[in-house]
């Protein structure tokens, strides 16, 4: 069929022509919100890591917070000081490492983790002070973080804070 004539526009008036609809995106378009999406991304994934080395970090301070008490008991049962061998035996690392049971001494300073932990653990004495040191390398890169507390101080991180 004949297509109908456009009717020129009268006088002070403007032509309008419709554009047909377009459906879906063009590539253009699909690439600028691909870039968006990597950008975010990069910036997300690193602290998301960072995050997560944080949390499994926070073990050790709570463990000689612990610890730290225990001893304290201890001292005010049995008027000294009780030094314990670090466990579980080997360098920390990414893992969780089974406790075992650990030795006689941390059952004979009445305390024992709740389940597997992430980090090898102390206590060195004198005749007036203990120092409890907690170490552990939870991003696996053999540079190991270390909490340590005496009777008098709390619980303190003796290295950079972006070491895990």
């Amino acid at each position: 069929p004949p297509r109908p004539a456009l009717n020129p526009p009268a006088a002070g008036q403007c032509q309008i022509y419709t554009l047909s609809i377009r459906r879906g995106f063009t590539l253009v378009e699909l690439m600028i919100v691909v870039a968006i999406i990597g950008v975010l991304a990069s910036i997300a994934v690193p602290n998301f890591v960072e995050m997560q080395y944080r949390s499994k970090r926070a073990e050790a301070p709570l463990v000689v917070s612990g610890m730290k008490t225990a001893e304290i008991a201890y001292e005010s049962k049995a008027d000294a000081f009780l030094t314990v061998k670090a466990h579980p035996a080997g360098d920390p690392g990414k893992a969780q490492v089974k406790w075992n049971g650990g030795n006689s001494d941390f059952a004979k300073l009445g305390w024992l983790p709740d389940g597997d932990v992430r980090g090898q653990y102390s206590v060195t004495t004198s005749l007036s002070d203990f120092t409890i040191n907690g170490v552990t390398d939870v991003d696996g890169d053999n540079s190991d973080a270390v909490y340590t507390a005496t009777r008098s101080v709390s619980v303190v991180f003796l290295n950079a804070n972006d070491t895990y």
